[in-house]
């Protein structure tokens, strides 16, 4: 059987996915009348009806369901393909998917040093909270917090972590440190949104009972909340990754020897065959040994 045109396969697969003509033409930048003869012509061609009008729109058959499925399947491999060739052809470049509170606070500093060793490679920085679908984003690595569920990914463990109580030297200035767990509980805590609360930590060290507050405030960006702490409002339970050079450069102490171990770890992340380029293993390599150098 002849298929029909891309055109009109593309036509129907907006309608069906806006349930609407008008929307349908909006994103095609055609008019509601070239997407209405497409449509019409698909299904002369078919010899079926893929849609019942209504006064809402466009509600999609049995038959406009079951191709509206194949149109879907088809257009996210047709995506996939594109942005595959698109990230190969630049090979000079790398494409990163990461946290913010990452990059701003541990990848960002350090990249002068991948510039160094490795200047035919450039990287770029795609900051999100949010995981990325390597079926359709340009990107070709990701680095993620979390425990190594992804499927249908290459994974590579990068780092363990645990969170530290960390203030500012001014905070503490007189105390004899370490603190113990009750001295620490007459301050005020923060904490962020990402990992677990001041409960667990004083668990850990054996203090959870008593009078007192002891979640903390809390901050949706872990940059955000070392910040805080280094300003001296609060001390902050944080990942030890993340506060690593504010410790180094003495914004930051560490005010306890009492740790807490995360289930969600560092994990490197692509499309599975991805961690053979050159590009994307000659970064990978860098993260290993600049992690293993720094522990």
């Amino acid at each position: 059987m002849r298929l029909p045109s891309l055109r009109a396969i593309q036509a129907f697969d907006a309608v069906a996915r806006h349930g609407n003509f008008s929307r349908a033409a909006d994103e095609l930048a055609v008019t509601h009348g070239a997407v209405s003869r497409q449509v019409r012509g698909l299904e002369e061609h078919l010899g079926m009806r893929l849609f019942r009008r209504t006064a809402k729109g466009a509600e999609l058959t049995d038959s406009g369901a079951t191709l509206f499925r194949a149109s879907k399947e088809a257009f996210m491999t047709l995506h996939s393909g594109v942005a595959d060739l698109t990230r190969r052809s630049t090979e000079k470049t790398i494409t990163v998917s990461l946290p913010t509170s990452l990059a701003l606070k541990w990848v960002v500093p350090r990249l002068p040093d991948f510039r160094s060793a490795h200047p035919e490679l450039s990287v770029l920085l795609d900051t999100n909270d949010n995981l990325i679908d390597f079926q359709a984003a340009p990107v070709d690595v990701g680095l993620r917090f979390g425990k190594g569920d992804w499927q249908g990914l290459y994974l590579s463990l990068l780092a363990a972590e645990e969170l530290v109580a960390v203030a500012s030297p001014n905070m503490v200035d007189g105390m004899p440190l370490p603190l113990d767990a009750s001295a620490i509980k007459k301050m005020p805590l923060i904490h962020d949104d990402y990992n677990p609360s001041w409960e667990p930590w004083f668990e850990e060290a054996g203090a959870s009972e008593g009078e007192g507050k002891l979640e903390g405030d809390r901050y949706g960006d872990t940059g955000v909340l070392i910040a805080a702490a280094i300003d001296g409002q609060a001390v902050a339970l944080v990942r030890r990754l993340l506060a690593a050079d504010d410790l180094s450069a003495g914004r930051l102490v560490q005010i306890s020897e009492v740790t807490l171990e995360l289930e969600q770890s560092l994990y490197f992340v692509c499309r599975p065959g991805d961690q053979k380029r050159p590009a994307v293993r000659t970064f990978l390599t860098w993260l290993r040994n600049k992690l293993a150098d720094e522990k």
